[in-house]
């Protein structure tokens, strides 16, 4: 699961500057992620699934922290302080 989180860190970090739903479709470290990002206030609600292995996730984040679920699992972790090339989004 650890590499899946680093995987949604990718997500959150390419997220950033989101403001409406925004599909979010790239390919990191073989795995390949698909799904939306919406903002909601102050909150960016990452939705989506890896289709590498078919687990879905629900992220929110928020005044830099990442909170929400993986695989079923609930996970909080701070938000990556780096934005990553937007060049990874597809």
């Amino acid at each position: 699961m650890s590499k899946l989180i680093l995987t949604l860190s990718a997500a959150a970090a390419i997220a950033a500057p989101a403001f409406a739903r925004t599909p979010l479709d790239f390919t990191w470290e073989g795995h390949k992620i698909v799904g939306t990002i919406d903002q909601i206030g102050r909150t960016q609600v990452i939705k989506g699934r890896d289709l590498s292995t078919g687990h879905s996730f629900e992220l929110h984040v928020k005044s830099g922290q990442v909170y929400g679920e993986i695989e079923g699992q609930l996970v909080s972790y701070p938000a990556p302080r780096h934005k990553l090339a937007a060049a990874t989004a597809g």
